[in-house]
């Protein structure tokens, strides 16, 4: 029980990740059709790999939006948070990098031993 994400903090990060990788998702696919929109009625020019590239770095953005979904979110239950959640970010990925450190740490004196 004590190795599971209490509800709240849950619920925060579904909310975050939704709201942090949803919107630059939603504008990678809606910037298919606008670009399709744009050429079809030779309003612009514009070359394939440009509306590849604005694509690709809309859902770039979408799956870091993840991460900082997950990780911009208040552990504490009690706590909610800052609104864009900056020092979360930067306390809850000090605690991950300490806890990947600690676990190499183990894990090479386990095979020195």
């Amino acid at each position: 029980d004590e190795d599971r994400i209490p509800e709240a903090v849950s619920q925060r990060m579904v909310r975050r990740m939704a709201l942090f990788s949803g919107i630059p998702t939603a504008l990678g696919m809606s910037s298919f059709f606008i670009f399709y929109l744009i050429v079809s009625h030779d309003w612009l020019e514009i070359p394939n790999y440009v509306a590849f590239a604005v694509s690709l770095l809309f859902f770039g953005l979408g799956v870091l939006g993840l991460s900082y979904g997950i990780f911009s979110t208040s552990w504490e239950e009690s706590e909610p948070g800052s609104w864009w959640g900056w020092p979360e970010f930067r306390l809850n990925l000090g605690r991950m990098l300490t806890a990947w450190r600690n676990a190499r740490q183990e894990a090479q004196s386990a095979k020195d031993s």
